[in-house]
Order: C-alpha cells, then structure tokens, then sequence
C-alpha cells in the first residue's frame, strides 16, 4: 500500500484541527470579550463600505463609524446611526447586536473604549435616550444644519447629561459637503478614555 494515497486525507484531517483550534480561540476571546463590556462603551469600527471609505478619507482617523452599547443582557446591543447595514432599515438608527456591528462584510477592524468622565447612571441615562431615537432618519449634514448620523447621534445624547463634554469638529471643504463635521477620530482621541479592545490586536 502506498503512503502518498493518504497524504489527501491527511491534509484534511490537520486542516480540520487548524481550523477547530481557531473556532475555539475565537469563542474563547469573544466570550471574554463580552463579559467586559458595559453599556455606554462605544464601539468604533473601519468600514469596507464606499460612505465608510468616504468619511475614512474625510477625516485621517483610523475609524469611519461609531456606536455606543445600550444593552448587554441578555445580549450586547449597540445603537448606531448608518446608511446600509441593514437592508430592511436603511438610513436610519438602528440597533445591532455585537456580531452583526463587527461582521467582516461591514467591519476590516475595530475597537471598543470606555468613558472614564461618565457614571453608570449618566451612562444608562444615555443609554435611554438614545433608544427613543431609534428609527429616527439618518441626516448627513454640517453642524450648523439639522443633522443625525453616528457621532451626532452619540454627542447629542451625551451633552444632556455632560454638559461639559466637549470634542474638536473638522471642517472639511467639498462640493456638496462643506461645513464642521464631527467624525469617530474626535471621541477616539478624547483624553478620558480606556481603550479596552482592539481588532486587530495592537503589537
């Protein structure tokens, strides 16, 4: 009998193991990672999609989109503002569990950070307002107009409760997109942070 006929199965067999050891890493990880969150974190992620790319250039951060944690039993929930995650609901507010915010189809990476200047309380009250805005239309537009989308979305609920709460808008001058906007690198580079995950992990 000749070995090389079962070098095929082989292959497959330790592939297999490969792959298995991955699955349960990442369980593992994402398990872990969930008992770490808290409502009021905010998620970041670097989209794959063209308005991601698009505010991605706008504004040089590492980050095009921004949501914050509203919920965490039984599942973790996340309120965001976007266009097109969701087929069903465009344009609008909407919640999105955990793997649904991160999917490799939306998500090349992302990370998750924590307010240190916010309470729990301030950090559920936040949470609550933010859920009345659900299905609410999202609005690109400068800060001196009527505008939501996902870091106005955030802001706006935060200053009712830290009124002090203060981040750097950037002006940005294009045709049909002129005025101060407010991107995801003005709260990833807020002082008073804890970053408490990053994906890809940081060396």
């Amino acid at each position: 009998m000749k070995v090389y006929r079962f070098i095929p199965i082989i292959f497959v067999l330790l592939l297999n193991l490969v792959w298995a050891d991955e699955r349960e890493q990442f369980t593992h990880q994402h398990d872990n990672l969930s008992y770490n969150i808290k409502v009021g974190d905010w998620i970041f992620r670097k989209g794959v999609q063209v308005d991601s790319l698009i505010a991605h250039q706008f504004s040089g951060g590492k980050f095009s989109h921004i949501g914050m944690v509203v919920s965490i039993n039984p599942d973790i929930k996340i309120i965001h503002a976007t266009t097109s995650d969701d087929e069903n609901y465009p344009n609008q507010v909407i919640i999105s569990s955990f793997d649904e915010f991160i999917t490799p189809e939306l998500a090349e990476k992302y990370a998750i950070a924590r307010p240190n200047f916010l309470s729990e309380i301030q950090n559920q009250q936040i949470a609550n307002e933010l859920l009345t805005k659900q299905g609410q239309a999202f609005v690109l537009a400068s800060r001196e107009e009527p505008h939501l989308y996902c870091t106005t979305l955030l802001y706006d609920a935060i200053i009712k409760y830290q009124p002090d709460f203060s981040l750097q808008w950037q002006h940005t001058q294009f045709p049909f997109f002129s005025g101060d906007y407010l991107f995801p690198s003005a709260f990833a580079n807020h002082p008073d942070i804890t970053w408490i995950y990053h994906y890809p992990t940081l060396n």
